[in-house]
């Protein structure tokens, strides 16, 4: 167990996974659901956010130091194992979500056949969807440093970027970085970033739902900020100006107070 401020890392044995999670604040359980790039640590969102939940950040099958079973082989497969997740780690239900990209299209897909394990639903430059307008930037034809630099509106003036991207990778970051980057491949490849069901499906989500997007989101345009939208009823969009793909790193203040203004309204 790492402990530092007010999270802690360990490593549990849950659903059948040796999984690496971090942790942090007290209230409310708040369940985070990285992207395709996996977990980098615990980020000033989550330190903001763990002020009035206590926030779960696994780093989910087959990413950081998590183990990696044979059965998990698409989105659709990770969504169940969350589902056994958060029954075994004994979460109390429902409870809220926040999904970032790859993590937004999990807890989107949980929704559409599961009415009572999420309160509220967060989905933050969620893949999953074809854009109507503009493509999803191909990951896996760039190289890794790329697809950071990618994700940014202005990468060189985000803390977070600069700690965890924008240095010289050691050996060992450098190998993490391509484990997860085989995973994603694993599960996003084909169709590349999206589901053909998911579509028809998301009319089905009675979960309250938020969208938050980086008006200037480089990897996956704003159109399926609006798709989402048009699906998921009384879903409402919060659109962040001067932001790219992650906006809980890019604008984590700005971010959070969205995200805490929505989980806490009546």
């Amino acid at each position: 167990m790492t402990t530092a401020g007010n999270y802690t890392e360990t490593f549990v044995e849950v659903a059948d996974v040796r999984l690496q999670l971090w942790q942090g604040g007290t209230g409310e359980p708040l369940l985070v659901l990285h992207g395709e790039f996996g977990v980098p640590g615990w980020l000033r969102a989550y330190e903001l956010l763990a002020e009035r939940f206590t926030v779960y950040v696994p780093s989910l099958p087959g990413f950081g130091q998590s183990a990696c079973p044979d059965c998990i082989i698409s989105v659709r497969d990770l969504a169940a194992w969350v589902t056994w997740f958060v029954r075994d780690l004994q979460l109390p239900q429902p409870l809220n979500v926040i999904g970032c990209s790859m993590g937004g299209w999990i807890a989107a897909e949980i929704a559409t056949y599961n009415a009572t394990l999420f309160k509220k639903m967060v989905l933050v430059g969620a893949a999953g969807l074809k854009p109507e307008v503009g493509e999803v930037w191909d990951y896996f034809v760039h190289a890794p440093k790329e697809a950071f630099t990618q994700a940014f509106y202005n990468p060189e003036h985000v803390p977070e970027y600069v700690q965890y991207y924008g240095k010289p990778w050691t050996p060992e970051e450098e190998s993490q970085v391509e484990s997860n980057r085989e995973m994603a491949s694993r599960l996003l490849w084909k169709p590349y970033m999206r589901s053909h069901a998911l579509p028809a499906l998301l009319r089905g989500i009675a979960t309250p739902t938020l969208l938050v997007w980086g008006r200037e989101d480089a990897i996956i345009p704003l159109n399926v900020c609006q798709l989402y939208q048009s699906a998921i009823s009384d879903a409402t969009a919060k659109i962040l100006d001067r932001c790219g793909h992650m906006p809980e790193m890019e604008k984590p203040t700005e971010f959070a107070q969205i995200v805490l203004d929505f989980l806490t309204a009546p």
